[in-house]
């Protein structure tokens, strides 16, 4: 059988020129990959020691609400109500941050830029062979087009190098507030 695909319909996909274009197509999706795994990261952890804070805070002031202590009454009362207060607010920063369900679109999105980029490294590791040039660029245009529906339902990640000092202060107060929890409710206890 032979091979009726002209020289002047041939696409070397070797040539510089597209090597240099599927190189930075390559780099953005490994960026915007990295990006989202990064973020999914992030939103774990803020939902883990929330959640833990939330779990102590909440456990800790139903077993203590009934307790009666000997002495210091009025401080029992004030540590219970301060620890009520930081689960009341826990509770809303939970529920309107939505960091797990945030945290699971991240790691969605990631698989799916992953899954552009597997695809395209497929795409230069077999074209390695002459193909014609209108069936190369209409696997890029697909690839693109895919491209550009993943971007647009993606969710938003922080642009690199200008995250904001508030995200790791997220963590230390969920952190702080799980500890600060634990004794208040201590202190009532003793």
């Amino acid at each position: 059988m032979t091979n009726n695909i002209s020289d002047k319909d041939k696409l070397l996909i070797n040539s510089s020129i597209d090597d240099k274009f599927v190189k930075n197509w390559l780099n953005k999706l490994e960026a915007a990959q990295k990006g989202h795994y990064t973020e999914t990261e992030f939103l774990n952890k803020v939902n883990l020691c929330f959640g833990v804070a939330l779990i102590i805070l909440t456990t800790g002031v139903t077993a203590f609400i009934f307790f009666d202590p000997a002495t210091y009454k009025e401080l029992t009362k004030l540590c219970l109500a301060i620890a009520s207060a930081i689960a009341a607010a826990l509770s809303g920063m939970v529920t309107f941050g939505r960091f797990g369900e945030r945290a699971s679109e991240h790691r969605i999105t990631a698989g799916r830029y992953g899954k552009l980029r597997r695809q395209l490294e497929f795409l230069q590791a077999t074209s390695s062979k002459t193909i014609k040039e209108d069936e190369f660029k209409n696997k890029l245009k697909l690839l693109r087009i895919e491209w550009e529906y993943v971007a647009a339902n993606a969710p938003l990640t922080p642009k690199k190098g200008e995250t904001s000092y508030f995200r790791p202060l997220l963590i230390r107060f969920g952190m702080i507030a799980g500890t600060l929890s634990v004794a208040l409710l201590l202190k009532s206890y003793l």
